[in-house]
């Protein structure tokens, strides 16, 4: 099918050229873009000649982190502490001890939410009935 594809392209080209003005100058240009198209044509066939065959899975994507560096013009140590260690007390926090609190953000909307659900909406109606273990959690 592409094969086809690329032979009726190819002869549109043809014919668009061979229709074209016959004058010496566009003639020479036309020949040199047919045989670019040509060239571009031979090209794509070989490379995308048995893409419709292949199957891509995740597994085979390889991904390649860049370690960025940044490069400043001076010299840091003259304006830290003596014997200044960044890694200090890094792994002093004691999780066990540490509470954790979740800051909810409030959203203000432009427009009534109510008019938008139906009458006597709860979200939390069913809420209470359900069984927490049951519940699944889907990340697709």
């Amino acid at each position: 099918m592409l094969r086809l594809a690329l032979l009726f392209s190819l002869l549109f080209t043809l014919n668009v050229a061979a229709n074209s003005e016959k004058d010496a100058y566009t003639s020479e240009l036309n020949s040199e873009f047919m045989e670019a198209q040509i060239n571009q044509f031979e090209i794509e066939d070989t490379l995308f000649e048995n893409f419709q065959d292949e199957t891509l899975e995740v597994e085979d994507i390889e991904v390649i982190e860049l370690e960025e560096t940044a490069d400043i013009d001076f010299d840091t140590k003259q304006y830290l502490p003596k014997r200044f260690n960044a890694n200090k007390g890094i792994y002093d926090i004691d999780w066990n001890t540490t509470q954790l609190i979740e800051i909810d953000e409030e959203v203000e909307l432009s427009f009534d939410t109510k008019r938008h659900l139906p009458k006597n909406f709860n979200p939390y109606k069913d809420m209470l009935k359900k069984n927490v273990n049951e519940v699944v959690v889907s990340l697709y």
